[in-house]
């Protein structure tokens, strides 16, 4: 994501990719709104959509199978699609990977393994070395060859046990949550009826998770019981044994993957050093009850990018780049908390522990879970600043579409008064210009579909609003407000 979103503005970008090939299997299973929207920006949404499965209702029962929770995921994002998504992560690789092949400005080197990592004053060397091998279906036999990549700046997504974070010497944080669970993805060979079809069975004899990958593959995961090991759960028998409990046989599944993962909740003191950032799980891993972890990763990447963008054209000065962290990691934490609670609900191994569990639930009496709050950082400090902003169906000449891709994607100012241009300054419009800013009046030449950004302007009693290119709101106001929202958007990106 992260070259992409960096390719799509014009800068050169190299990816070195340990693995060969695609991974092809999955590890995520689940996307939000904000995630497609990303997506989006690269035009790969389309296969992934097709096998994506739009949640419903994910559910939380007790082991009497009594509802404990249930979180109405079928609601409409504010970013132009179902809030919540279930996915087979290939599908969404895919289309990603094609786009980048595609990419004029994005160079893959695959296979190749970071060696070392470099930081200088105004660059950093990269050494990675592929190694020889010989003949396989994927290609040719191929000699050893070591590369030195030279970047002004380096992103580094190389995952939980990031060797570049341990290089830099930058710790982690340990936020206390340790577990370990038995996961089996599977192909469905024909349709399946399960009791619980998205959610989990908070049963104290063996918690148990339940999902769909969209429409071709589910998920099924256990948590390790006390005295159990990683190695004796691997084994397929289990798995087997495990689902039979639910009905299921090598009638109606395969397995395509068997793993056992430790869930963890650990992050980066520091995301960042010098010229090179950690993103994803190199700067934080979070238990996965939330679906929460590509996703923050995800984000990561769409709130470094933009930033990056204006510092390597000059636009903006490197200190931008130390909002980075401060701005994503409230968010993050939230999250993080979210997903450590939920376990919790869910992990109870002792059956008077989960007794007083089901009668909190039952009651009215459960602990409240965290909120995740607005972005803070670099925006105004008023209501509805930090949310994320509106995409809807708009309408210009004979083209109908969302918002991106008929209008344009970055930063954003949207009356549907009048003209925003009308109520600024040369300067500013300038400003905008070198920002890449799309100013539009929806109600006039862009004709609002649906009626969605009257009513949604309307909400928060605004006349216009100012949008970052990670969908985020900056601020909004009146049209006579708009010059001073302009002054302090260009204070904050230090122009």
């Amino acid at each position: 994501m992260a070259a992409g979103l960096l390719g799509r503005l014009g800068h050169d970008v190299v990816l070195v990719e340990r693995h060969p090939n695609l991974y092809n299997l999955p590890r995520a299973g689940h996307v939000d709104h904000e995630v497609v929207r990303a997506l989006q920006l690269l035009d790969c949404t389309d296969t992934f959509l097709a096998d994506a499965i739009a949640c419903e209702t994910y559910t939380m029962r007790n082991g009497k199978g009594e509802v404990l929770a249930e979180f109405p995921w079928a609601s409409e994002g504010i970013s132009g699609y179902p809030s919540d998504f279930m996915m087979y992560q290939p599908t969404m690789e895919d289309p990603l990977h094609s786009r980048l092949c595609d990419d004029p400005h994005v160079t893959l080197r695959r296979g190749f393994e970071i060696t070392d990592v470099v930081p200088g004053d105004d660059f950093v060397e990269v050494y990675a070395v592929q190694p020889a091998s010989e003949a396989d279906e994927y290609g040719p036999a191929r000699d050893a060859e070591s590369i030195v990549v030279h970047g002004r700046y380096v992103i580094a997504a190389d995952g939980g046990r990031s060797q570049t974070r341990e290089q830099l010497g930058i710790e982690r944080y340990d936020l206390g949550y340790s577990e370990e669970w038995l996961n089996a993805d599977c192909r469905r060979k024909r349709p399946v009826q399960l009791e619980l079809d998205t959610g989990q069975w908070c049963d104290p004899e063996r918690p148990t998770t339940v999902l769909p990958l969209g429409r071709r593959h589910r998920r099924f995961e256990w948590r390790l019981l006390p005295g159990e090991t990683a190695e004796e759960m691997s084994d397929p028998a289990v798995a087997w044994e495990l689902l039979g409990r639910l009905g299921l046989t090598s009638e109606d599944l395969s397995i395509v993957r068997q793993h056992v993962w430790n869930f963890e909740a650990k992050i980066a003191v520091t995301w960042s050093s010098g010229r090179v950032f950690l993103a994803g799980d190199a700067a934080h891993t979070m238990p996965p009850f939330q679906g929460q972890g590509m996703c923050s990763g995800i984000r990561d990447v769409t709130n470094l990018a933009w930033k990056l963008d204006l510092v390597l054209r000059g636009v903006s000065s490197p200190a931008l780049l130390e909002t980075y962290q401060s701005e994503r990691e409230p968010n993050l934490l939230a999250w993080t908390h979210l997903s450590i609670e939920t376990g919790k609900v869910t992990s109870v191994l002792d059956a008077d522990e989960a007794a007083l569990r089901d009668e909190a639930f039952h009651s009215g009496n459960a602990p409240a879970m965290p909120v995740i709050p607005p972005l803070t950082g670099m925006v105004r400090t008023q209501p509805g600043a930090g949310e994320l902003g509106l995409q809807a169906l708009v309408r210009r000449g004979s083209v109908t579409g969302l918002f991106d891709d008929v209008i344009g994607c970055g930063f954003t100012v949207v009356s549907t008064i009048a003209d925003p241009a009308l109520y600024l300054s040369p300067a500013q419009l300038k400003f905008l210009a070198d920002i890449d800013t799309r100013v539009v009046h929806v109600g006039g030449d862009v004709v609002d579909v649906e009626g969605k950004y009257a009513a949604w302007l309307d909400s928060h009693e605004w006349e216009v609003v100012v949008t970052r290119p990670d969908f985020h709101v900056f601020g909004g106001g009146s049209l006579a407000e708009l010059p001073e929202i302009i002054d302090e958007l260009a204070g904050h990106l230090q122009v």
